[in-house]
């Protein structure tokens, strides 16, 4: 039988059209707003608009407690009207 052919990820092309899936970090990881925004499927800069909670370390670096972005998410989610409800 053939080698299977891998994709640019080491992935087989079988899966080429399948979207990744990006699992929440465990509760008490420190991420960036780059992971953060990996996580959410969100743009870098959404994620200060948004206000997901963050802790200032200094000027230019701030972390984001995986555990305050899932409970922000909880948050957000609860106060959002969502369409379609009456």
């Amino acid at each position: 039988m053939p080698a299977e052919a891998l994709d640019g990820r080491g992935l087989p092309d079988r899966f080429a059209g399948v979207i990744a899936v990006t699992l929440p970090p465990a509760p008490d990881a420190i991420l960036t707003r780059d992971e953060v925004a990996q996580w959410l499927r969100l743009r870098p800069r959404q994620v200060e608009r948004l206000r997901v909670p963050v802790l200032n370390l200094g000027s230019k670096t701030k972390r984001y407690l995986a555990r305050d972005v899932l409970a922000w998410l909880d948050t957000y989610r609860q106060c959002r009207p969502s369409a379609g409800r009456t």
